[in-house]
């Protein structure tokens, strides 16, 4: 865990200085000796640069603090959740089968978005699934300060509440991207930090098969899916792959004994 608060971006802007510096040393030959000193300390900072990214960008990486992609149980349990809606008519879409096939899922919602659809946001909790915070208009957090993340968590807090009565308990940091400071404000509001363990890259719209196939090859015991019911703000790009895969992810992780649960209810299973 990372504890230091600072932004990756100044660990970055940093390590550029050093390796700047070092690499100018050693071509005027003044860290070469006994061994090329100004190389290899620049390239040292160009692998810790590289590492520091990759814990920023990978969901399963808790460097930078504690983060939920899967959880570790016999139980043959998986929770569905979707991200930047809610978005029509491909929300309202994916509910239709979630209800047709008795299915929770796990709504990771954009504030601007469902300060537009306040009657989805409405309908996904009326019929059982869950809701989490996934900033007001999907910002990079690694690129913004302090003050504006905590607008963006609180503002979505707000309208979440405004709406359906309750505060969500789950945050999804746009694109997953979180660093020591963008952990520190989750936790500053009790926020359980979610990532994923299954992603199929729906957003890019690579054909039915290729989501299902990427979903339901990737599954097992405890995972959290990734999928997408909306497109950011924009809402341009067609969501009509997914709420097709959707279904069909259903039913083939329902043929091989899998139960649909929400994030809330497969983290018991961690606890248990």
């Amino acid at each position: 865990m990372f504890d230091v608060d600072m932004r990756l971006v100044s660990i970055l802007g940093l390590l550029t200085v050093i390796v700047v510096v070092s690499l100018v040393l050693d071509y005027l030959e003044m860290l070469r000796r006994p061994a090329r000193l100004g190389m290899w300390v620049a390239i040292l900072g160009i692998i810790a640069g590289f590492v520091f990214t990759l814990n920023a960008v990978l969901p399963n990486d808790r460097f930078y603090g504690p983060v939920v992609t899967e959880v570790a149980t016999s139980a043959k349990v998986v929770a569905l959740t979707f991200d930047d809606g809610p978005y029509p008519p491909y929300t309202g879409q994916i509910l239709d089968i979630l209800r047709e096939d008795h299915v929770p899922a796990t709504f990771f919602v954009l504030g601007q978005n469902a300060e537009k659809y306040p009657a989805l946001v409405r309908r996904i909790v009326d019929e059982g699934h869950q809701i989490g915070n996934h900033s007001y208009n999907h910002i990079d957090f690694l690129k913004a300060n302090r003050a504006t993340m905590a607008d963006q968590i609180d503002r979505t807090n707000r309208i979440i509440k405004n709406i359906t009565g309750k505060l969500p308990r789950l945050v999804r940091p746009p694109h997953g991207f979180r660093d020591a400071v963008v952990m520190d404000v989750m936790a500053d509001r009790h926020l359980k930090v979610v990532e994923w363990s299954v992603s199929s890259r729906d957003w890019t719209n690579p054909g039915v098969d290729t989501i299902v196939e990427r979903t339901v090859s990737g599954v097992k015991s405890g995972s959290i899916i990734l999928l997408h019911d909306g497109d950011g703000i924009e809402q341009r790009a067609s969501r009509e792959q997914t709420v097709k895969a959707t279904r069909q992810i259903i039913r083939e992780l329902k043929a091989k004994g899998f139960k649909f649960v929400t994030v809330d209810e497969i983290l018991t299973k961690t606890e248990e």
